[in-house]
C-alpha cells in the first residue's frame, strides 16, 4: 500500500545549540513551504515570524530581516503556493478541446495538482472563513483566476444546451471544497480510506476521474 499524503512538510533537521551563523542563506523554496503549512494549519493568528523561525531553525530575525512583517510573510507565501497553481490550469487548458472534454481535463488537473500540496485546500478554508484584507488578496490574485478558468466554458456549454442551468458557483465550491477535500483533510481521509490519502500518482488519478464523472454527469443534460 502507497505512503498517505504528508500533512505538512518534514520538520528541517537541526544540530543542538545556537543557530548556524549562516541560517539567513536559507533556500526560498523552503522558508516558504514551512511558512504556507504553518499559515494553513494554525491560520494567521496561530503564526508568528518567531515560529517560523523555530520551525525552520533558524535565526529568530531571519525572516524579519528579509520580510518585514508577518503580513507580508503570509503575501510571498500565499504567492509562492498559488501562482504555481494558476499557471499549471492556464498552460494545461486545451481551449481548441470539446468544452465537455476541456471542463473534465480542469477537474483531473485541479485534483491532481492540489493532491500534492494540502496546504493550499487548507489555506483557503482557513481565510474563507472570514471577509479580511487577506482573502480579498487570496480572491482577487488567485481564486478570481481559477474561477474565471472555468466560467467560459461553463457558458459554452449552456449555450449548447449540454448541461442544467447550475450556478458556476456551485459546480466551483464542490470542486474545490469538496473535490480536493482528501488532500486538505488528510488524516480524516486516511480513516476512511488509506487509498483516499496515497500519494500514489494512479490512485490520484483515478481519485480525480471518480471527482470528474460525478460532477460532469450531475451537470449534463440527458440525451
Amino acid at each position: 500500500m502507497s505512503e498517505p499524503l504528508s500533512d505538512v512538510p518534514p520538520r528541517v533537521k537541526r544540530s543542538r545549540g545556537r543557530p548556524p551563523k549562516d541560517a539567513h542563506f536559507a533556500p526560498t523554496d523552503q522558508v516558504m513551504a514551512v511558512a504556507i503549512s504553518a499559515f494553513s494549519v494554525h491560520g494567521y493568528q496561530g503564526v508568528s515570524l518567531r515560529t517560523v523561525n523555530d520551525e525552520l531553525g533558524a535565526s529568530r530575525n531571519l525572516l524579519y530581516q528579509r520580510f518585514g512583517s508577518k503580513a507580508n510573510l503570509w503575501r510571498a507565501a500565499v504567492d509562492w503556493a498559488f501562482r504555481p497553481l494558476v499557471d499549471h490550469l492556464e498552460a494545461s487548458d486545451d481551449e481548441s478541446a470539446d468544452p465537455m472534454v476541456r471542463l473534465r481535463m480542469l477537474i483531473r488537473h485541479f485534483i491532481e495538482y492540489s493532491a500534492t500540496r494540502p496546504y493550499l485546500a487548507r489555506l483557503v478554508t482557513v481565510e474563507g472563513a472570514s471577509r479580511t484584507d487577506r482573502l480579498e488578496y487570496l480572491y482577487h490574485n488567485y481564486i478570481e483566476p481559477i474561477s474565471s478558468r472555468f466560467q467560459p466554458v461553463f457558458e459554452l456549454l449552456r449555450e449548447q444546451g449540454r448541461i442544467k442551468n447550475v450556478p458556476a458557483e456551485v459546480f466551483y465550491f464542490l470542486l474545490t471544497s469538496g473535490g480536493s477535500a482528501p488532500y486538505g483533510q488528510i488524516g480524516l481521509a486516511s480513516l476512511m480510506n488509506p487509498e483516499i490519502a496515497s500519494a500514489d500518482e494512479a490512485r490520484v488519478r483515478l481519485y480525480a476521474e471518480n471527482v470528474a464523472e460525478v460532477l460532469l454527469n450531475g451537470l449534463a443534460l440527458s440525451g
